[in-house]
């Protein structure tokens, strides 16, 4: 199997474990598991989880100050998506806020290539092109009336999206998978925290309902996609991995609609068939 396909199956997969992000955020909502204890919690654990795999097979960590620093802000970075995200949704409805959210493959392309000397071509403005018209399909929305604060803020989960997915394509070249999913889980576990004491302060869950999301997400929705991630970005262009990354939010409504019954309606479909669409031709 050909690099760029491995990376391209192993990012798809990845995707598709963070799309299982949106079910159990329904169901803790569901449950009044406060964001404030699911966070902090759910990456704590699987920081820990991941520390205790790369002790045991013997993974390579980040070996400078400089190393450990971008790793580290890098995961701040991705605690700034999550709660831009999240806050966004007190303003705008889920569907307008992930179609913002889903700008961030264009923002990644503009990062690509300045920053990292990747090519413009006319496939990858196709990919995208097909990729966000999907995104828009699968999750529609009326725009009427958006809140230009909570469009601000899923602006900024989308520029941190971006520069979490160019800084990781950007890092991989000279720090290993392991390590680089190391460093960013240590930094988003620490903001986390940070993040839980100053909102309602830090919580632990109660009961086997709170218990059971948790433990789903660590393994389905952060350890696994996290090792799968890593793997697939030191393989391939970071433009290539945000328009793989799509096929998230397809996942996420597939799921709903087969685990709580959700509506599945041909313009689902229609989207979703777009985004795999655009994931074949980042191949060409």
């Amino acid at each position: 199997m050909r690099e760029s396909t491995a990376g391209t199956v192993m990012v798809f997969v990845a995707a598709a474990g963070f799309g299982t992000i949106g079910i159990f955020g329904e169901i803790a909502a569901s449950i009044n598991l406060e964001l404030a204890t699911l966070l902090p919690v759910r990456f704590g654990i699987a920081t820990v989880v991941v520390g205790t795999l790369a002790g045991i097979r013997g993974w390579s960590y980040p070996t400078t100050k400089r190393d450990w620093l971008v790793t580290l802000s890098l995961g701040v970075v991705y605690t700034g998506m999550t709660l831009f995200y999240f806050v966004a949704l007190r303003y705008l409805t889920a569907g307008l806020t992930t179609i913002i959210l889903y700008t961030y493959p264009a923002i990644v392309i503009g990062l690509s290539t300045v920053f990292l000397n990747e090519n413009i071509t006319y496939t990858k403005i196709a990919a995208l092109t097909l990729a966000m018209a999907g995104v828009g399909l699968v999750v529609g929305t009326n725009t009427a009336g958006a809140d230009p604060l909570g469009v601000a803020l899923a602006l900024g989960a989308a520029a941190c999206y971006a520069i979490y997915t160019a800084g990781s394509r950007h890092l991989s070249s000279s720090i290993s998978p392991n390590g680089l999913m190391l460093g960013i889980l240590v930094g988003t576990t620490g903001s986390m925290l940070v993040f839980g004491v100053l909102d309602t302060g830090l919580a632990v869950p109660v009961g086997r309902d709170e218990w059971g999301v948790i433990i789903g997400m660590v393994v389905l929705s952060t350890v696994l996609p996290l090792l799968l991630f890593y793997e697939g970005v030191s393989r391939l262009e970071a433009s290539r991995v945000a328009v793989i990354s799509t096929v998230e939010p397809v996942v996420t409504v597939t799921l709903g609609a087969t685990l709580l019954d959700e509506p599945l309606t041909p313009f689902v479909v229609a989207g979703g068939i777009l985004v795999i669409g655009a994931v074949l031709l980042t191949q060409y």
